[in-house]
């Protein structure tokens, strides 16, 4: 059982299961992991500079985040904050000033330096400010209970007033959770110690001195959630499909094959899906959200 019996977001008591080993806040709707465990190390993807150089259309929804965010903040240093591969780092690089990243997983941490001759290091304790803009994509979700608060106080602590921080995190107030549950894409056992919604996320950055300063639709994690829920639904392996082309995943024939002949259906089916999450936002599969750190 998870050492905390209340909320880390607003401290009030977790209710019952929401989803298989989730308790979740009645306050502000978040939820957490009540297994053992602490921050998970963990990649995404295999460790290839060429395949981290390979531009997709989730490196081009990030730029775009990135360029819309962040257009003021180009003479500062930027942290991206469990940077992994170094993917969004490498493109921002010569963005700005300074750029550093911040990464647990010691195998990932050595590829960007030795590969991508990136500067990253292990913990926040080590980066110092100013930080003009940060960036959290899908890190906050593994940090342990006791180790998220104290980040977030550090990153603030860096951050002058109109400093801007994007987060993006898996929603779970989105349709995509409510209707597919524990077969939902970014139910992610065990390495999502989190599973934020908008109350949830806003609230834990405002206790920091954030406010909001605009979302974006997350059209490719959204278009991803269904597809891969979809796939969930028909093939026992959870992310089969994910794990296989992403994470480099052993072979198993009988699942890949039924996942990629159901691919084009399920992709039918999710991109009207991901329509309506454009259409109700605070619903989305993935929240992507800047806050400014406030005066």
């Amino acid at each position: 059982m998870n050492p905390s019996v209340s909320c880390p977001v607003c401290a009030g008591g977790l209710g019952p299961a929401s989803v298989p080993d989730y308790r979740r806040c009645p306050g502000c709707g978040h939820e957490l992991r009540t297994g053992d465990g602490g921050q998970s190390l963990m990649l995404n993807e295999p460790l290839d500079a060429a395949q981290v150089r390979r531009r997709s259309s989730l490196d081009r929804f990030q730029s775009g985040i990135a360029e819309r965010w962040f257009s003021r903040s180009r003479h500062g240093k930027l942290v991206d904050l469990g940077c992994g591969s170094g993917r969004f780092l490498l493109g921002q690089r010569d963005c700005f000033a300074a750029a550093l990243g911040v990464e647990i997983t010691p195998a990932a941490r050595e590829f960007c330096r030795r590969e991508l001759g990136l500067d990253v290091v292990a913990d926040l304790a080590a980066v110092e400010g100013p930080i003009a803009a940060a960036a959290a994509w899908h890190s906050l979700e593994h940090f342990p209970v006791a180790a998220l608060g104290p980040a977030l106080d550090r990153l603030a602590a860096l951050m002058p007033p109109g400093a801007t921080l994007v987060v993006s995190v898996p929603n779970a107030a989105s349709f995509q959770a409510s209707w597919f549950g524990s077969r939902w894409a970014f139910f992610d056992l065990p390495n999502h110690v989190h599973q934020f919604t908008p109350a949830s996320l806003a609230r834990l950055l405002a206790d920091r001195g954030f406010v909001p300063a605009g979302s974006a639709v997350s059209w490719p994690y959204n278009i991803f959630g269904y597809t891969q829920s979809l796939l969930n639904v028909a093939v026992p392996r959870h992310n089969r499909l994910y794990l296989r082309l992403k994470r480099g995943a052993p072979p198993a024939p009988l699942a890949d094959l039924v996942s990629f002949a159901l691919l084009p259906v399920a992709l039918l089916v999710a991109a009207p899906l991901a329509l309506l999450d454009a259409l109700v936002p605070a619903r989305q599969g993935v929240l992507t959200s800047a806050f400014a750190r406030r005066a």
